[in-house]
């Protein structure tokens, strides 16, 4: 039996280890389940999840440890984990979420979707503002023809 994933803070539960064992067999790559690090983060803000190859990591926004989230954070560590294993299975030259990471994700028994919707996302999610849109440059001549004629 391989070990556990490293994971960081302690409130992800056991059976989310069972779950990336049970994911990493379903793909046939049990072999990097101890070198997975799963981390929570409170600066991560425009995304849910973020995968990295090198290190092996898989850093989730901190609002999925909430109660109602439960069900999206397993699917948000499915996308991610599905990314590390195409890595891993495929190289370093497929498509983020190309046709060897949608195989995968359908494998495990979820939809291949890069995005979620905002309207679907539970409460505990603060959707900020949108960003300030930022007035058009002005060409050099259109600045100048101001300034000239006032």
């Amino acid at each position: 039996m391989s070990a556990p994933p490293r994971l960081w803070p302690s409130e992800l539960s056991p059976a989310l280890c069972r779950d990336i064992r049970g994911w990493c067999e379903l793909w046939n790559v049990p072999h990097i389940v101890p070198e997975i690090s799963v981390a929570i983060s409170r600066r991560m803000t425009t995304s849910l999840g973020r995968a990295s190859y090198t290190k092996m990591l898989i850093k989730l926004q901190h609002t999925l440890l909430d109660p109602s989230a439960a069900q999206l954070l397993r699917e948000v560590l499915c996308h991610e984990l599905a990314h590390l294993a195409a890595y891993r299975l495929h190289g370093k030259r497929i498509r983020p979420h190309g046709c060897q990471w949608r195989a995968l994700l359908v494998a495990a028994g979820y939809p291949p979707k890069v995005t979620i919707a905002a309207e679907t996302l539970p409460k505990c999610f603060h959707i900020g503002a949108a960003r300030k849109r930022r007035r058009p440059r002005r060409s050099a001549w259109k600045r100048l023809k101001r300034w000239v004629l006032g």
